[in-house]
């Protein structure tokens, strides 16, 4: 005789005679359930920041690096869980070159996703975000401003267990006289699902 409930989002299984709970409904102790529709787990983050470079007279100081927003997922209940990371957010910025015949200005940021499984950390992936203007006709000077859409997906095949994932930004390059600069409205969500299970 078993009975079904949810505890803390994760479906378990108690078995009245030896009054054990058997997580995710695993079929070890000698009874056998019903067909069900596979359990998805669904996380959202739950500490985004927003990164606000500084700026010291124009020009986007060296070395700087934003945590903007991680997610704990738990997959213990799932057997050969995917993990997919969705990630979204606004880059902004306003700039002008006024110097010389040629003008130039560049944005370099790179985002990185780290997992921390077990206080093992890893970069899971990175990607690059790189706006770069340039015009050489004689103007006396180029100003831009940007405020657009950084998005990212990732699909993580992990082991069973509770991660952390993060997405971190860092400066790489800079070219222009800086007014502001911004990643904005980080989101970052997991969706999990185990491959194997029933």
């Amino acid at each position: 005789d078993v009975m079904e409930y949810a505890r803390d989002g994760i479906h378990l299984c108690l078995n009245r005679i030896d009054n054990v709970v058997d997580e995710c409904c695993r079929n070890g102790h000698g009874f056998s359930r019903r067909q069900e529709p596979k359990k998805i787990l669904f996380e959202c983050g739950h500490r985004p920041q927003d990164a606000i470079f500084e700026i010291d007279d124009g020009e986007v100081e060296c070395d700087q690096e934003f945590v903007l927003d991680r997610v704990i997922i738990d997959t213990t209940c799932l057997k050969r869980p995917i993990v997919k990371i969705e990630f979204s957010s606004l880059v902004a910025f306003e700039a002008e070159d006024e110097e010389g015949a040629e003008h130039e200005v560049e944005v370099d940021l790179l985002f990185k996703l780290i997992r921390n499984c077990n206080g093992t950390e890893e970069t899971l992936q990175t990607w690059r975000y790189l706006k770069e203007f340039d015009v050489e006709n004689n103007i006396d000077e180029l100003e831009v401003e940007i405020s657009e859409p950084f998005t990212v997906t990732f699909c993580d095949r992990a082991c069973p267990g509770c991660c952390e994932y993060k997405i971190v930004v860092t400066g790489r390059d800079f070219e222009g006289e800086f007014e502001f600069l911004r990643v904005v409205k980080p989101d970052l969500s997991a969706l999990a699902i185990g491959l194997c299970d029933d």
